[in-house]
């Protein structure tokens, strides 16, 4: 089920273009940065975003996704429901779905694009089809189903933690909004392949971006790291200067490590094939009421895409110690995290 590395290139390693910005404490904050007042959020914040927008004159850069994962003990499990280009001219948009069941034998991999998909978008919450494959929101849980040839998909997610948004300028009229619909959680996902079926449980993460930007100048990392009864969350992305910081939440709790304080030092690199990325990194940073002092390490490298074009999506441990409001505890944990663009 391997598919052109080109178009999987532009989508599920298009990763979590993010942009975070100032420190907030006990709500779910939403921040505009520097983001003239025409690219505000609008409405839900896990909600479609593009007819806000529709008729602004870089249109044709425009992106939004809603992303999700589950980390299993044998087996991962991300999936994303993507839109790209000018959604109203059929012949300047790319809409699709991705999803890959993660092993250390095999990545079962499954995209559904094709010219002049059926596509909705609801701008009231959560809830994509696309293709008649679904993404959505119901009395707080995330279900998401999808189906092609052999291969399916049945995943909820239980959301935990207090979600969050960013809204944040890049550079000129490129900007970004990120919404954390899932900082953490727990997922379940049946995935049907080949007449065979996984089953697949564990910690679970869903977000949502869009925005405007140029793809290929656009440089970002993100981890998400979930820490017992909290999760860390790290998002940062700039054409030439690095945006962004870390992020702690609990169920009560979130609180920013802007970029000016917020530091990731890449420690060590590996060729992964034939790709360029950090297999050791040092996350540090610290401010009022957070101080994080993290080492991540590459554990398992999943190549995504067609042979020599396949491109590293990346499974690691962080470990070390989080204080939050004083109190400190210790770390080891597994997530995803990403590296993309010419930082470090």
């Amino acid at each position: 089920m391997k598919h052109a590395a080109i178009l999987i290139t532009l989508v599920i390693l298009a990763g979590q273009i993010t942009a975070p910005s100032h420190s907030t404490e006990h709500e779910a904050p939403v921040s505009h940065g520097d983001v003239p007042s025409s690219v505000v959020s609008c409405g839900n914040d896990d909600a479609a975003h593009f007819k806000y927008h529709e008729n602004e004159s870089h249109i044709i850069h425009w992106y939004e996704w809603w992303y999700a994962n589950i980390r299993g003990e044998e087996q991962d499990i991300i999936i994303m429901f993507f839109t790209f280009g000018n959604l109203n001219c059929p012949l300047s948009r790319v809409v699709g779905v991705f999803a890959a069941l993660l092993d250390d034998e095999e990545c079962i991999e499954s995209l559904t694009c094709r010219p002049l998909m059926d596509f909705t978008l609801d701008y009231e919450r959560c809830n994509v089809t696309i293709g008649g494959n679904r993404f959505y929101e119901e009395n707080g849980t995330f279900v998401i189903t999808y189906r092609k040839d052999d291969f399916s998909v049945v995943m909820t997610i239980e959301p935990q933690g207090m979600p969050f948004t960013t809204v944040r300028e890049l550079e000129g009229w490129q900007w970004g909004g990120w919404h954390v619909g899932a900082p953490y959680g727990t997922g379940n996902a049946t995935v049907r392949y080949n007449g065979n079926t996984f089953e697949v449980g564990g910690n679970a993460y869903h977000d949502h971006n869009w925005g405007m930007s140029r793809k290929r100048q656009l440089n970002w990392d993100w981890s998400e790291f979930f820490i017992g009864n909290g999760s860390i969350v790290y998002g940062a992305a700039g054409n030439r200067e690095l945006k962004g910081g870390i992020h702690y939440v609990d169920e009560n709790t979130h609180i920013f490590i802007r970029e000016d304080k917020a530091h990731i030092d890449y420690v060590e690199w590996g060729r992964i094939n034939g790709f360029k990325k950090p297999t050791k990194m040092h996350m540090y940073g610290e401010d009022e009421n957070l101080r994080v002092d993290l080492y991540i390490e590459l554990e398992k490298a999943y190549v995504l895409g067609f042979g020599a074009m396949g491109k590293p999506y990346l499974r690691g441990r962080a470990y070390g110690e989080v204080s939050v409001n004083g109190v400190t505890k210790s770390v080891n944990a597994t997530g995803f995290y990403e590296h993309h663009g010419g930082f470090g």
